[in-house]
């Protein structure tokens, strides 16, 4: 075998082995985030992934936020890594977050849920929603018609009912769980979950979390699975930015 040869077969089967062991992209579905009064208990996981450059995507749960919102959270949307990305998405978890809200209640009821979530982000932060997230993970047919009525909607997360048609919206539901059991991060468990559907999930893995639910404890369980996907070769990455890279139409030259 000549030298020239040699070489374009070791380049070929390094790209067979870079692409099999290639880790998945992650993204951090994190819920039921609220604003009173200045207050948000969720500022110390804000503080850390700010910190770690780490990219996450966190639901409100509007009717549980007030005018303050825009002076708590706006130094979080504003956040950009040191290539000049966007760290956080803000995503629509519902109106009032009761259940069901997007299951059986009709169509009226949803819309006007929808719009009322969506509408209020509107003005006190002046960002408009992409990404959508249903209440306790549950959905139903009519879901899916409020969500494909508004254009700025492309991604929904964890459906319980994804339509057998190609709508237009990317419904990513690859999740593994961190949490065992809701606000309950665990590093050890999360391994497991993850180890067990790595295979499975090798484009992207959902990582869903209650960060308002965590003690310090668990805050530094959420640390170390952090840490340990980085030291997987992980990439963090938000919702829409992900719908932009493998969904979206692309502009013709």
């Amino acid at each position: 075998m000549n030298i020239k040869r040699f070489f374009n077969l070791l380049i070929f089967f390094s790209c067979i082995l870079s692409s099999s062991f290639s880790a998945p992209k992650i993204i951090l579905k994190l819920d039921d985030f609220m604003v009173k009064d200045g207050q948000c208990g969720c500022i110390p996981t804000l503080d850390y992934l700010k910190l770690k450059q780490i990219k996450a995507a966190f639901g409100a749960v509007v009717m549980r936020v007030d005018s303050t919102v825009q002076q708590v959270w706006s130094p979080y949307m504003e956040a950009k890594n040191d290539r000049g990305e966007k760290l956080f998405e803000i995503w629509h978890h519902g109106w009032d977050h009761k259940k069901p809200e997007f299951l059986g209640t009709g169509y009226d009821y949803q819309k006007k849920h929808f719009d009322q979530a969506n509408d209020l982000i509107l003005k006190y932060l002046g960002i408009q929603m992409h990404t959508f997230g249903s209440p306790h993970n549950i959905s139903d047919e009519e879901t899916n018609q409020v969500i494909f009525e508004n254009p700025n909607y492309k991604v929904f997360m964890l459906s319980s009912k994804v339509p057998s048609t190609n709508n237009g919206i990317l419904y990513i539901d690859n999740r593994v769980n961190m949490e065992n059991g809701t606000g309950n991060p665990q590093f050890d468990y999360f391994k497991e979950e993850y180890f067990k559907h790595k295979e499975e999930y090798k484009d992207y893995m959902i990582l869903q979390g209650h960060p308002s639910m965590w003690t310090v404890e668990k805050l530094e369980e959420f640390k170390k699975i952090v840490d340990f996907l980085i030291a997987e070769g992980c990439e963090f990455v938000l919702p829409y930015e992900y719908y932009l890279k493998t969904k979206a139409p692309k502009k013709p030259f």
